[in-house]
């Protein structure tokens, strides 16, 4: 069993690991320029967009959509250089049918920058611009032009973030690790309460100890690949987040566990006073990275009033990553687990006979 779980593992992890590298990032908006217009005058955009190759025999279409039925279609568009556009747009002297909140009561996309072409495929920026509303005449109708859904490219490619940019394939790596961590725990900590209940029948404490230290390193490594994501996104490998705190306070936490253990040379003793110990470790896993960081303002994804990846942003794409990583170092975890069980088991039957 272990033969085909270790291949498995290996081979998802592999092609995780491949996949998440090799698939180019889709064209996105770097930077635009003017941020702001009045009504009634001639808006020139210069954009600068990344990953584009933008050519002057390849049309573009682009549009800046005023809600979900309006737009103003752009008049010509130039092109600078594989990267660079510039977008002539006619604002309209006359009040705009701009939507600034959505039914929800959430901040509007709109002004929606959308731009597509046969080579680069869709590109969106929303808020692209402020829009000051110097007229009151109702706009002609004229004006504007119908909202179509825009056909993008049938080429392979993860969503291009503003922020995160090529870190994003980092969510393949530093999130499974976190998964991976937690499962490991919760074996860990269910083998301590079997072991609890019957401490004679089977060998609960040497599992609980395996999969602890397993789990404890995945979550080391996951700390270490937030660090190094967070010094690209936030400017600094440790922004003392409120994330990052308590994450370190629980594998800290955890690493007392196994000080503890090391503190008994009596194994019955040790078993139990560990045992107790790695629920109450559990225990406080769960407010420490889940209850406290989503209580205040966090800069982590899906923390406070911070948005985790959205169905925009975790595309079809990444899923066929980012699952098959998930899986792939969760039976890794697994596999190491019972490799530890097999080594301490050994070291005891080595001192038994020594004994």
């Amino acid at each position: 069993m272990n033969k085909y779980l270790k291949f498995i593992a290996v081979l998802l992890i592999a092609y995780s690991i491949l996949a998440g590298l090799l698939i180019p990032l889709s064209t996105g908006v770097l930077s635009v320029l003017p941020r702001s217009i009045n009504t009634g005058n001639y808006l020139k955009l210069e954009l600068k967009a990344y990953n584009a190759q933008f050519d002057s025999a390849v049309p573009v279409e682009a549009r800046i959509r005023l809600n979900p039925s309006t737009a103003l279609c752009a008049t010509s568009i130039e092109v600078k250089s594989p990267n660079e556009l510039q977008l002539n747009f006619a604002i309209p002297a006359s009040k705009l049918p701009l939507q600034t909140e959505m039914k929800d009561g959430k901040k509007s996309p709109f002004p929606l920058l959308e731009m597509v072409d046969a080579q680069n495929g869709y590109t969106s920026l929303e808020s692209v611009l402020f829009i000051e509303q110097k007229h009151s005449n109702k706009a002609d109708t004229a004006s504007f032009c119908s909202v179509v859904p825009y056909r993008s490219t049938d080429k392979t490619s993860f969503p291009f973030l503003n922020i995160l940019e090529e870190t994003i394939r980092n969510l393949f790596y530093h999130v499974p690790m976190w998964f991976a961590m937690m499962l490991l725990l919760f074996v860990s900590v269910i083998h301590s309460i079997l072991y609890l209940r019957k401490p004679q029948i089977g060998d609960h404490d040497n599992k609980a100890a395996s999969f602890a230290t397993v789990g404890v390193l995945f979550g080391i490594v996951g700390i270490t690949t937030g660090a190094i994501w967070a010094k690209h996104t936030w400017g600094s490998y440790w922004s003392f987040d409120v994330k990052q705190n308590t994450s370190a306070i629980a594998l800290l936490i955890y690493l007392a566990y196994f000080v503890l253990r090391s503190s008994f040379e009596d194994m019955d003793k040790r078993a139990r006073v560990a045992a107790i110990y790695n629920i109450f470790a559990f225990a406080t896993l769960i407010p420490l990275l889940y209850v406290i960081p989503r209580m205040v303002d966090s800069l982590h994804p899906g923390m406070g009033n911070n948005p985790a990846f959205s169905k925009l942003d975790l595309d079809n794409t990444m899923r066929m990553v980012f699952y098959p990583a998930v899986v792939g170092w969760i039976m890794m975890g697994w596999w190491m687990a019972t490799i530890a069980m097999r080594i301490e088991a050994l070291k005891i039957k080595k001192m038994e006979q020594d004994t």
